[in-house]
């Protein structure tokens, strides 16, 4: 295996174990062990765990670029706003839901303090937030969404979406008896209607 091949590995390895035990409830020597290397051979490419860490976060990023780039520009060029959130959310479900170690990484890295998880919210605050909030202030400008900050309409809608994946991921909740695209519906619903009785 060349050693282009084996820091990959590691990586991915690293990834998994660090999304099921965390940064700090996972040793070097579980790392080798889970690789098939001695711990050595570990520090040959990464000189601490911290720059392992490092090396994944670059890694996710990539990642995650390549794998929503295409479909968050769809969402984007979605031009009235029931289509556009209702594309948004089902975007953001399919995040928490298709591949459930990345939130379970980030979500260990914020409660152990890790500096790094800091890293990955700047990163993912410019590859995909920024986009959907320039998104919703055409749309506040458009008067299809009330006069609002648009951070604050983003972020609104997004928590009763993101909350939904959160507490069925780590809380095992059940989910809904709906297919994913009819729950979302109902976030949509309720975000542009609200909830009080009228």
């Amino acid at each position: 295996m060349s050693g282009g091949e084996r820091r990959a590995q590691i990586v991915t390895t690293a990834f998994d174990l660090f999304a099921q035990n965390g940064f700090r409830g996972t040793t070097t020597r579980e790392l080798a062990h889970a690789v098939g290397v001695s711990e050595p051979v570990l520090y040959q490419h990464f000189s601490n765990k911290r720059d392992l860490y490092t090396a994944i976060v670059e890694h996710l990023i990539e990642q995650e670029s390549h794998r929503f780039e295409d479909q968050l520009q769809a969402v984007l060029r979605e031009e009235e706003v029931r289509p556009f959130l209702q594309a948004f959310g089902e975007l953001v479900l399919a995040w928490y839901l298709e591949d459930q170690r990345l939130p379970r990484l980030l979500m260990f890295s914020a409660l152990e303090g890790h500096e790094l998880a800091q890293i990955w919210h700047e990163r993912a605050m410019a590859l995909f937030f920024a986009p959907v909030n320039e998104k919703v202030d055409r749309l506040v400008e458009a008067g299809q969404l009330k006069k609002m900050e648009p951070t604050v309409l983003t972020r609104s809608f997004m928590s009763m979406v993101a909350h939904y994946g959160l507490v069925t991921i780590f809380f095992k909740l059940p989910q809904f008896d709906l297919s994913r695209e009819e729950t979302v519906a109902r976030f949509v619903e309720l975000f542009l209607s609200g909830a009080e009785r009228r």
